[in-house]
């Protein structure tokens, strides 16, 4: 009896089972940030508009990512949450990044930089290994 046939399919099964546990545990470049935005007179509340961007020093240096932009972004008692992905290409090892952001209210004319720029420590940095 030839056993071809069947190791043939053992093996074309094995590869397609194989297949989707590999992509079923596949990260995304996204991350979560959570912040906090004050106004004048406190912490903001309502729909604002956000920008971010990885630079190269904590302050002045270059930028080495595109801005990303989160529109419509809902703040409540001055709290926020959005995903802001850059892709892998910044996260280079051992390489420090800070993110600028960028604050206004929805639909305003321009972007209020916010400071300091804060640190990117090694959670996102960790979808490069």
């Amino acid at each position: 009896m030839n056993n071809k046939p069947f190791a043939l399919l053992a093996l074309v099964l094995s590869c397609a089972v194989n297949s989707q546990i590999s992509t079923a545990r596949a990260q995304g470049t996204a991350f979560s940030y959570q912040g906090r935005l004050n106004t004048v007179s406190g912490p903001a509340n309502g729909t604002y508009d956000l920008t971010f961007t990885l630079f190269n020093t904590n302050a002045t240096g270059s930028a080495v990512s595109a801005t990303v932009t989160n529109t419509a972004t809902s703040v409540s008692n001055g709290l926020f949450t959005v995903a802001v992905d850059f892709g892998s290409a910044p996260f280079k090892l051992g390489q420090p990044l800070w993110l600028e952001i960028g604050a206004r209210t929805n639909g305003a004319a321009t972007f209020s930089t916010l400071a300091p720029r804060q640190a990117v420590l090694s959670t996102p940095i960790a979808t490069y290994a």
